[in-house]
């Protein structure tokens, strides 16, 4: 019964804490790259996923993928998304979550 329990409040416990979030984010844009900032203002390191887009002034959509970055707290990751010269960026998003990496 007590290994019931203790399992019971484990699964809880750690279910609780295993959750994604949105991590604070900055775009900067130039004519030939589109870059998002991710930042980790936790006091713990994250891993984070996702992609970035940057839409260049022709409408073509490119992107780029970030898997698992680990970020250590107070500290960014950039990720680059690149045109060539001829058909500059004009936007950048993104969709990127964070999770507690546990170490």
């Amino acid at each position: 019964m007590k290994k019931l329990i203790l399992s019971a409040i484990t699964a809880l416990t750690v279910s609780g804490t295993a959750a994604a979030f949105v991590p604070q984010m900055q775009f900067f844009v130039n004519r030939e790259v589109a870059i998002a900032r991710v930042f980790n203002t936790t006091f713990q390191p994250v891993a984070c996923s996702g992609v970035a887009f940057g839409r260049t002034f022709q409408g073509v959509v490119l992107n780029a993928y970030a898997n698992h970055v680990v970020i250590y707290p107070g500290a960014s990751v950039d990720v680059y998304v690149n045109s060539n010269f001829y058909d500059p960026m004009v936007q950048a998003w993104a969709q990127i979550d964070c999770q507690v990496a546990w170490f």
